[in-house]
C-alpha cells in the first residue's frame, strides 16, 4: 500500500483508516525561525564585509601602477595613523608606570628608614624619648 495524505493533513501509512496527524504546523514554525535565523546571519555577514571591504579588498590586477602607488599610499597613511596613535599611547602608559615606580621607591626608602629607627629604639641600649 502507498502512504497517503488525508484531507485534515493526516498521514496513513498503511492505505487503511489508521491515521496520524502530521505536525505540519511544527515543522512550518521551525523552518520560520531557520529562514530568520539564516537572514539574521546574511545581513551579519553583509555588514561584516562591508564595514572591512576598505582593508580587505585590494585593487585589481589590470589596475595601472599609479592608481596601485596612489593605493598603496593611502593605505601605508591609515596604518602610519594608527601605529602612530599607538605610539603616542604606549609613552603615555609608559610614563605613569615610571612615576608610579618612582613613588613606590620613595616610600620603600621611607619605611625603611622607619623600620631602622624602630629597631634602633627596640635594641637593648636603645634610647626611647618622649
Amino acid at each position: 500500500m502507498t502512504p497517503t495524505l488525508e484531507p485534515g493533513g493526516r498521514y496513513n501509512s498503511s492505505g487503511q483508516g489508521n491515521s496520524m496527524p502530521l505536525p505540519t504546523a511544527d515543522w512550518t514554525a521551525s523552518l520560520d525561525r531557520m529562514t530568520a535565523a539564516i537572514d539574521r546571519t546574511l545581513t551579519d555577514l553583509d555588514q561584516y564585509q562591508a564595514e572591512w571591504a576598505p582593508l580587505t579588498e585590494m585593487p585589481a590586477v589590470a589596475t595601472p601602477p599609479e592608481l596601485l602607488l596612489t593605493w598603496l599610499e593611502r593605505r601605508l597613511t591609515q596604518w602610519d595613523t594608527q601605529l602612530t596613535a599607538a605610539a603616542d599611547l604606549a609613552s603615555t602608559v609608559e610614563k605613569q608606570l615610571d612615576d608610579r615606580a618612582t613613588a613606590v621607591s620613595r616610600w620603600n626608602a621611607v619605611f625603611a628608614r622607619w623600620r631602622e629607627s624602630l629597631q634602633r629604639m627596640l635594641a637593648p641600649g636603645g634610647t626611647v624619648s618622649g
